[in-house]
């Protein structure tokens, strides 16, 4: 099985996609990103809170296919 997420998924307007083996494999590389090139859309997240709700908001766009 393989993970997949997508900036298109969040919404937003940019081509970023990973893939990876886990749910949190994919989940810190997409924090990762959008923390780096997103900051502005989801103004600076960096509270413990802050975090899970972005990670609840990309379990959301998260998909599985095989693989």
């Amino acid at each position: 099985m393989v993970i997949i997420y997508t900036c298109k998924g969040m919404g937003l307007s940019c081509p970023f996609s990973v893939k990876g083996g886990t749910v949190e494999e994919v989940t810190q590389q997409a924090l990762d990103h959008v923390r780096e090139f997103h900051a502005g859309e989801f103004n600076l997240i960096q509270t413990p809170e802050q975090i899970q709700k972005m990670e609840e908001a990309l379990a959301h766009s998260l998909r599985e296919v095989s693989g």
